[in-house]
């Protein structure tokens, strides 16, 4: 009986956490890709349309190929790692509500247990935005925009031309802050040859 009793327990404690954790994620299956930032999937026997959250994609990227502004490069990118998928599901973030006002799903979307969204920003083809410190991945998909600007992935490649050109600049200005200082010197030594000269005349005059 105490048994029976303690197995009752148990079984009370435990659903609820397993109930719980189903219903912040599910599996689905690829619908049609919609942008760089969204897409449909089935679920059950819905349709439902998905928001990519806690980033903002690039409507432009440096293709690091051809080093072209691409703007259909990213799009095609997040529809080809949605198709070839094995599996896809999407994790809800209890932080936020679950609909956004245009009726789309908020979620954080796993292609194959890879975040899709951390990819995205770790390759530098889009950028951490509207994530608050609470949300579940918020730390991951930071620490994957550091990743890609100390790399200079992706949308922030532009910050190698700025270096660059401060580089120019810098050298450029010491370029001519050396040949101000050799011009200063030789009219320093001729107005040393001036007066040495003006002195003689004037003693002989």
């Amino acid at each position: 009986m105490k048994k029976l009793f303690l197995i009752i327990i148990i079984l009370v404690l435990i659903l609820p956490i397993k109930t719980n954790a189903s219903e912040q994620e599910d599996i689905v299956r690829l619908s049609g890709c919609v942008n760089s930032e969204s897409a449909r999937f089935i679920l059950g026997v819905s349709e439902i349309k998905v928001k990519f959250i806690g980033i903002q994609l690039e409507e432009k990227i440096i293709d690091n190929e051809n080093d072209e502004i691409n703007g259909s490069f990213v799009s095609e990118y997040v529809c080809s790692a949605l198709t070839n998928a094995k599996q896809i599901k999407i994790q809800y973030e209890p932080n936020i509500e679950k609909e956004d006002k245009f009726g789309r799903i908020q979620a954080w979307v796993f292609v194959d247990d890879l975040l899709l969204q951390e990819d995205l920003v770790k390759n530098g083809y889009a950028r951490a935005m509207y994530i608050e410190d609470n949300y579940i991945y918020a730390k991951t998909i930071k620490d994957a925009q550091q990743f890609a600007k100390d790399r200079k992935n992706g949308i922030w490649k532009d910050d190698i031309k700025e270096e660059k050109e401060e580089i120019k600049e810098d050298e450029e200005s010491k370029s001519k802050s050396l040949i101000d200082m050799i011009i200063d010197f030789f009219a320093s030594i001729f107005r040393k040859i001036k007066e040495f000269v003006d002195g003689i005349i004037n003693s002989i005059l």
